[in-house]
């Protein structure tokens, strides 16, 4: 039982997150016919809705005690009647009431009484008083009675009730009351802030109370019209304060906590999958036995108690509310739940495209990316503009509701008012009764519902085209043909949304599918329909070889291990028979290429045409639509041209590589790809936590000394980072006529005028790129500007490069500036891949400090070195050693290894560690013994999207440090993280190097690693040796 209800749960949440908008859809109309029903009922029972009411008074004397309402007016058919209409004036305290012909009341009050005789018509009384002239010629109407002005009466009403109710209870039971509201409010407060800690900040919270809403109202319909059962509405409003504090919203934060973190994961299933497995593994049986608990317990409490009926009825009627809260769970708030991760999912995706599509990766590989990847942080996006769009649209709705609030379906017509209970206006007054005549047969007064006149004024005159606006709106809306219309226009609505999610939903778990498995499809379906021969004026009228099939090298890859199969794998004998095929004339192959059909040749007729010079290297790509195949392809003609027959042998490979990724964006002219090898040092506790970090390199000895290093800063408590700035630069050069036309541009961008007007060209161009500031310098009439600026968690530089010939651009067309030449978009200012103190000084992309102690004691255990010796073997070294060879910015034992490996790992330019490597170590002692070091490195150019970052190894190393992709609450810093990763790896690689250069380890540490065999060792140092080569494998 146990592992059965879960399943069937979990199929009934699948189902429903697969048809989000159809469940999302059908419980609303449910909910909405269910909440018709029970407001319809429970209104009727509150307060009864009449035009008037009537009483009678005997005959003899005026009496106000003598007067009794009556139902039933024949009985009295003698008596004489009046008409009594109340009339109130609101607004008077600034003008002068206007007199009314026929009233009565007393001087100087707000309120009157208008007598009708029973031979006058009402309406037409009314209707000649409708608009009255005051005193001051302000002119006074009457407001119809469902108008907004009508809540400052009904609140000051319900507050005298509610005062009047609070009077006559006992104090320990409004105390009581009291807390159960605090109590609930509080759960909804907590509900939000729970969500909150989830990702969601407004629609999960949302979508929570609407889930237990539409439960609350499907148990009140089951409970009172199935079950027949009586729940006073003093008992709900009672009663419900307790059940939602006692119960609360928790398990459905328990539900999408471990639903999210699935999402999340990047374990390619779809969002209806994880559902359905959350609630299978971990969810659905604690949610289904607490609840189960409950229910019993409330059911048992209402067996107990059979004679307090209230008390009975609303633990019968809490037992089903919690038994459709569950149900409403697993089914609507799952639909909920699957459509807003999937609405999501498509936003971050169209989002990283675009980003990448700006850093200049082309569109196809950038629609490869954004579809593959999966967000790691928050799934749902805080966005200030959507969210106050989402409660400025509820609030209106309310706000509609309001407006009209009593005017849909409890009366029929607008003139007829409802008779509220809260107040006394339908009774006689002393006033009223003075002026009634009273008959022989005594008298009846229809005593109709209050008329009220207000001051014509701009508001009113708003109210009036706002109550116009939605009279004709109601009037559309019931008209029969536009109501069926309107009903289609929905369902056609509803169908789209259903359409478009499935598309989207499909796209995306076709481009989350391998990539392997993908090939193997699409090639399979092209192989199948693909022609055997080729429809082309042939003279000689050669057929294809039909060995073909091991020519052709993309279809003689087996595709369904991706290719895995090529003239390299296939048997001598195929390749034989291959080599005897007789290839068609180089004239014929070129009629192919001009109709377009070069993908139906072989790929040694192909190869022919390359190498005749035909068809270009770098058009393969294109005239294929393989990537894999141009390669293979372009390897024989590479083979060939350069007498290279290495490039046919499997010695670089070029099978099991997504080539999508790498065609307009990586490189061209393919041939195959480098195998590197990946170690990973740690893990290294930076900022509090733990990283992994990965190693592309093949320097022995480099990862496992970082490890040692890695073990002490760890024994001391980790690294404490800081990053001082944050910016990109890009320096062209651009010059002028004379050098006092340079001079004044100078001044001119080095102004906040100059600054201003180029910060806001250069914006205009990209939704990431934000310019920091522009710094100058000049050299005779030559102006070089170095732009800064920020690129979220891109590297930036084809953004930065976009932003800056807008701008130099608009100087020209726009700022004053039309003699000015560009020289170069990029003129050695920035400075890019270039030793150069102005990124030392400046800094240039991420400025980075990093710092850790280390205890003495790890020092002389871990390191086998000594503080004080270490101190004064970086003073030496790094610091004088590099002054002494004019260092710029290379003030450090090693840290472009550290760099260099981490960059290759990660997917980064490996050409930027010549800038990215700028680094002073610095060590010094603290006052009980320990190490303190650190290094400064004011120039690490990282990203996290576009570049290398798209290949799917790289992207991997990227996702264990848990960085991959832009950050999607704080743009920025996943590439900023990144960078302090990189900075604190150089650390520990610095710590771990200095220590064995102080100890005399370096060495033998690497004879040690890089050495097949052990060498033989002077006597006098072998104990130092043994000792020293075991740092980089024993740590």
């Amino acid at each position: 039982m146990i592992s059965v209800v879960p399943s069937v749960v979990a199929q009934l949440s699948k189902f429903c997150a697969n048809r989000p908008i159809h469940i999302i859809v059908a419980t609303t109309l449910l909910a909405s016919v269910t909440y018709l029903t029970i407001i319809d009922k429970y209104v009727s029972l509150s307060e009864e809705y009449r035009e008037h009411v009537a009483f009678y008074h005997p005959a003899g004397s005026s009496e106000l005690e003598s007067w009794v309402q009556v139902e039933n007016t024949v009985d009295f058919g003698s008596a004489s009647q009046f008409a009594a209409i109340p009339l109130k004036f609101r607004m008077t305290q600034s003008y002068e009431l206007p007199d009314v012909a026929g009233t009565v009341g007393q001087e100087g009050s707000p309120e009157r009484f208008l007598i009708v005789k029973e031979e006058d018509d009402v309406s037409a009384t009314l209707q000649a008083i409708r608009v009255l002239d005051g005193p001051d010629g302000i002119a006074w109407k009457i407001q119809p009675s469902q108008r907004l002005g009508r809540y400052s009466e009904y609140f000051r009403k319900v507050f005298s009730k509610v005062t009047n109710v609070i009077r006559g209870a006992e104090p320990f039971d409004i105390a009581l009351i009291t807390v159960a509201y605090v109590a609930m409010w509080y759960t909804f407060i907590q509900l939000f802030l729970e969500m909150r800690k989830q990702g969601s900040t407004f629609w999960l919270a949302f979508g929570s109370l609407m889930s237990s809403g539409f439960g609350f109202l499907f148990a009140l319909a089951f409970t009172t019209e199935l079950l027949e059962i009586t729940v006073p509405l003093i008992s709900l409003s009672e009663g419900l304060p307790f059940l939602v504090a006692t119960i609360g919203f928790k398990h459905k934060v328990d539900f999408t906590a471990p639903v999210l973190a699935s999402v999340r994961s990047r374990n390619n299933k779809d969002i209806p999958s994880a559902i359905a497995d959350v609630l299978h593994r971990t969810a659905a049986w604690p949610l289904i036995r607490d609840h189960t608990i409950m229910i019993f317990a409330f059911l048992a409490c209402a067996v107990v108690l059979p004679n307090l009926t209230g008390l009975r009825n609303f633990c019968i009627l809490s037992s089903n509310i919690l038994a459709f809260d569950l149900l409403s769970t697993f089914t609507f708030y799952a639909a909920i739940l699957s459509l807003k991760a999937q609405i999501n999912r498509v936003h971050e995706s169209i989002a990283l495209r675009d980003v990448l599509e700006e850093d200049g990766i082309s569109e196809s590989v950038a629609e490869s990316v954004a579809s593959s990847s999966v967000p790691q942080t928050p799934l749902f996006s805080r966005n200030g503009g959507v969210l106050s769009f989402k409660v400025a649209m509820i609030v209106g709705f309310l706000g509609f509701h309001l407006f009209a609030l009593g005017t849909s379906w409890l009366y029929d017509s607008t003139t007829v008012g409802p008779i509220s209970l809260l107040g006394d206006d339908f009774l006689i007054s002393k006033v009223l009764a003075e002026n009634i005549p009273i008959g022989p047969n005594g008298t009846i007064v229809f005593l109709f519902s209050p008329k009220y006149y207000v001051p014509v004024n701009w508001l009113v005159t708003l109210e009036d085209l706002i109550s116009i606006f939605f009279s004709k709106l109601s009037q559309t809306i019931v008209d029969p043909l536009v109501s069926k219309f309107l009903f289609v226009i929905a369902g056609i609505s509803v169908s789209l949304n259903i359409y478009l999610l499935n598309a989207a939903k499909s796209t995306l778990e076709v481009q989350q599918t391998p990539r392997s498995v993908r090939r193997h499809s699409e090639a399979k379906s092209e192989r199948s329909a693909r022609p055997r021969k080729v429809s082309v004026a042939e003279p000689q009228k050669i057929e294809p070889v039909h060995v073909g099939d091991h020519v052709k090298e993309a279809q003689m890859v087996e595709e369904s291990e991706s290719y895995s199969s090529s003239s390299s794998s296939s048997s001598s004998s195929m390749l034989d028979l291959a080599k005897a095929a007789k290839l068609r004339p180089v004239e014929d192959l070129v009629e192919i290429l001009k109709a377009g059909n070069v993908k139906e040749c072989y790929d040694d007729e192909i190869t022919k045409l390359v190498t005749e010079g035909k068809l270009p290297l770098y058009a393969l790509e294109k005239q294929l639509g393989d990537k894999t195949r141009a390669v293979l392809v372009r390897r024989k003609a590479i083979a060939k041209l350069a007498d290279a027959p290495i490039l046919e042998s499997g010695s670089l490979p070029y099978k099991h590589f997504d080539y999508d990724r790498v065609f307009g964006a990586c490189c061209e002219n393919v041939i195959g790809y480098m195998p590197l090898p990946v170690g990973v040092a740690g893990p290294l506790i930076i900022d509090g936590k733990a990283y992994h970090i990965p190693m592309a390199t093949t320097e022995g000895c480099l990862v496992a000394s970082t490890m040692r290093g890695c073990k002490a800063i760890n024994a001391g408590g980790g690294v404490e980072t800081v990053l001082t700035q944050d910016g990109m630069t890009r320096g062209p050069c651009v010059s002028f006529p004379t050098l006092a036309r340079s001079g004044a541009c100078k001044i001119w961008l080095d102004s906040e005028e100059g600054q201003a007007i180029v910060k806001k060209a250069f914006n205009s161009t990209s939704r990431f790129a934000r310019l920091q500031h522009v710094k100058t310098a000049l050299a005779g009439n030559l102006l070089f500007i170095r732009f800064k600026t920020t690129t979220g968690d891109a590297m930036g530089m084809n953004m930065i490069s976009k932003g800056v010939e807008h701008s130099l651009r608009y100087m020209i067309e726009e700022g004053g500036w039309d003699d000015m030449e560009i020289i170069s978009l990029s003129g050695n200012y920035c400075t890019d891949k270039k030793a150069a103190a102005i990124n030392w000084i400046e800094g240039r992309g991420k400025s980075v400090v990093a710092e850790a102690r280390i205890p003495a004691e790890v020092v002389r255990k871990v390191l086998k070195s000594e503080v004080d010796a270490l101190i004064e073997l970086n003073m030496d070294k790094n610091l004088i050693g590099s002054a002494m060879a004019g260092a710029i910015g290379g003030f450090n034992a090693h840290a472009a290894n550290l760099v260099t490996a981490v960059y290759l790992a990660t997917g980064q330019d490996p050409a930027q560690n010549v800038e990215s490597s700028n680094c002073i170590t610095l060590m010094s002692k603290f006052p009980n013994g320990d190490l303190r070091i650190s290094v400064s490195m004011p120039s690490i150019e990282v990203g996290t999207i576009g570049g290398g970052t798209v290949l799917e190894p790289q992207g991997a190393m990227l996702e264990l440090l848990g960085v991959k992709g832009p950050h999607m609450t704080e743009p920025g810093a996943n590439a900023r993280q990144l960078a302090k990763i990189v900075a604190s790896a150089v650390l520990a690689a610095e710590l771990s190097l200095c220590s064995a250069l102080a100890a005399g380890h370096l060495v033998q540490s690497h004879m040690a690693l890089n050495r097949s065999s052990n060498k033989a060792v002077a006597e006098a140092d072998v104990k130092r040796l043994e000792d020293g080569s075991k740092i980089c494998i024993k740590s």
